[in-house]
């Protein structure tokens, strides 16, 4: 298992694409980071550091992304047959390609989440404003957001393996994130529900977004872990499970 981790990890660092995604979710986080603490406005009762760290979340829809590409790239491409010449078990292919893209999550997520960090303090620092916040929660949101990362690249593995077409699978994942999902959000009844236990609810509870872990808005920090570890373990049972039964060739 060692040597198809290892497999997997040398087809994302030989890849453009892997290094593309990576430098546009670290120079998104970056961009905006840099905006947002040297021109940003706050006032005596603001937690600047609570609204600007979470900017390094946009890296892990770079991860989810990453984690659909690791399937649906071999069926775009034709690999996909080698590849289980290679290895005949399905269920250990995917299993490979879960370990790498987990570890790649919490790579991206780390490096996102520490710059972003940096250059919130040193910009804030330079216009005399205070973050606001304590170095444990500092460290809840880097932490948090770093196994949020890997948990959506894992997600992205089961998606990709459930759903081969590359397009659709990204197109889809996207559209749930930021407007399916966001919509239903706004419903009268279910809004609640679906902000506390969607998927965004649960990457934000994960990810310490706005400090309000334990209140009626989100979930706490752990519970919020929890049901997104859920989410993505659903994605990879039923992705492998199709890819089981599932004609490569076709």
């Amino acid at each position: 298992m060692t040597r198809l981790v290892g497999s997997e990890l040398f087809k994302l660092r030989t890849t453009r694409t892997f290094y593309g995604v990576v430098a546009g979710a670290l120079a998104l986080v970056g961009v905006i980071a840099v905006g947002a603490a040297a021109a940003g406005t706050f006032g005596p009762g603001d937690r600047p550091g609570g609204d600007l760290l979470p900017i390094a979340s946009l890296a892990q829809t770079f991860a989810l992304v990453l984690g659909i590409l690791a399937v649906s790239t071999e069926f775009r491409h034709g690999t996909i047959t080698p590849s289980l010449l290679a290895v005949p078990s399905r269920e250990r292919l995917i299993g490979a390609k879960l370990v790498a893209h987990v570890l790649t999550g919490l790579v991206l997520g780390l490096a996102a989440y520490a710059m972003c960090a940096a250059i919130v303090s040193v910009l804030l620092s330079v216009r005399g404003i205070d973050l606001g916040v304590s170095g444990s929660d500092v460290t809840k949101i880097i932490v948090g957001g770093t196994l949020a990362a890997a948990l959506y690249a894992a997600l992205g593995v089961g998606l990709g393996a459930l759903v081969r077409n590359q397009v659709g699978a990204v197109v889809g994942a996207l559209g749930w994130v930021f407007i399916v999902e966001p919509l239903i959000a706004v419903i009268p009844g279910i809004s609640d529900a679906v902000q506390k236990y969607g998927l965004n609810g649960a990457g934000n509870a994960l990810s310490a977004t706005g400090f309000v872990q334990g209140s009626d808005a989100v979930l706490g920090q752990v519970a919020g872990g929890f049901l997104l570890l859920a989410y993505a373990a659903i994605f990879v049972v039923a992705g492998t499970l199709v890819m089981r039964r599932r004609d490569v060739s076709a």
